[in-house]
Order: structure tokens, then C-alpha cells, then sequence
């Protein structure tokens, strides 16, 4: 009996530590007002840092259509890119690729929402990536914050050191994907002034 306890005990500290090592990774610090990007690894170590577009109107999101980047602690809740069949996630195609309602990805059009036509310029055109965030979160909506659709994606208008999205992040396309690579969906995302 002792040894199948043992054996038991020892099972369930692999699986823990198993499951934990999945789980942890990768995370993104923006600092928003310095308009950079940091990919850290799970260790701490700074591995990236990326020039990126915030909010025309700064930091601290809390309504739909304010033009402001959110402010807290986040996670991709799906990727999507024009190279998904080589760096996985959703295919973006032209014509059929958006965010629509409680951030889902859809190809539908009838249910995506037309601003956020995920193979436009804004997000990167030929080159688009985008990974999307679950703005708003239980403590933003406890708050009554609204909105949705905050992502991190490419974008072909510039505007990088700029305050100059809707809210979301923007990065060059290269750098984008290079992210997109180093990130897998549940990184968490820390929004910072």
C-alpha cells in the first residue's frame, strides 16, 4: 500500500511540474508611452524589444471607440496571420479574415466587424499578423469597461513611437511576425503607461 501511494505521489509531482512547464513561457511588457514592446522570457530575461503605435488618444482604455490602449494584465487568446500555414494559427485570407464580437476570429462576414478586416493595410496587408487580446477582461467589464478587439498586429500605415491606432498595438510587419513566432497563445501580456 505504501509503495502505490508512493508511486502515486511521485505520479502527480511529474504531471504538476508537467503541466506547469507548459503553461509557463514567453510574456510582453508594453510600456506605452515609451512606445516600445518587450519579450521577456520565463526566466526574466529580456529577449526582444520592438518600437510600436499605441491609442490616438494614449493609454487607458475604458469605452468602446475612445481610442485608447487598455491599461493591465492580459493574454493572446488567438493568433491569426497571412503565414499561419508555416507559424500556425488562423489563416488570414483576403476578403474573409476579421474580429467580431467577444473577440472571436471569424471568417464570416456577416458576423466580423468591417473595421477590422484583418488582411487590410492596418493589419499588415500581404504581410498581415495579428495576435489578439481578451480586452475586456472580468476586471475591466466589473468595471463597465467596453470594447473589444484590442490586438497586437502588423500594420503597413506606420505610426510606430506615435500615439496613432484605435487601440490597438502596432508593430512593423517583420517585427510582428517575429513575434508572433516567439509567442504562443496564453502569453501573457502586461499594458503598462
Amino acid at each position: 500500500m505504501k509503495k502505490i501511494i508512493f508511486y502515486i505521489t511521485v505520479f502527480l509531482i511529474i504531471l504538476f511540474y508537467s503541466v506547469e512547464a507548459k503553461t509557463s513561457g514567453n510574456y510582453i511588457v508594453v510600456h506605452g508611452y515609451k512606445y516600445k514592446l518587450y519579450l521577456y522570457n520565463s526566466q526574466g530575461k529580456l529577449m526582444k524589444t520592438y518600437p510600436i503605435g499605441i491609442g490616438i488618444n494614449g493609454m487607458g482604455k475604458t469605452k468602446e471607440g475612445d481610442k485608447k490602449t487598455p491599461l493591465g494584465e492580459y493574454k493572446i487568446i488567438w493568433k491569426a496571420s497571412r503565414f499561419a500555414k508555416e507559424d500556425g494559427g488562423y489563416l488570414i485570407e483576403e476578403g474573409y479574415a476579421f474580429c467580431g464580437p467577444e473577440n472571436i476570429f471569424t471568417t464570416d462576414p456577416k458576423i466580423g466587424y468591417s473595421d477590422e478586416s484583418l488582411w487590410k493595410d492596418g493589419y499588415g496587408g500581404k504581410k498581415a499578423v495579428v495576435m489578439c487580446l481578451n480586452y475586456p477582461n472580468a476586471s475591466d467589464k466589473s468595471k463597465g469597461y467596453t470594447g473589444g478587439c484590442i490586438e497586437i498586429h502588423a500594420t503597413l500605415l506606420g505610426g510606430m513611437g506615435e500615439c496613432s491606432s484605435l487601440g490597438c498595438i502596432r508593430m512593423y510587419p517583420e517585427d510582428a511576425r517575429e513575434l508572433y513566432k516567439l509567442v504562443e497563445v496564453g502569453t501573457k501580456v502586461y499594458l503598462k503607461e
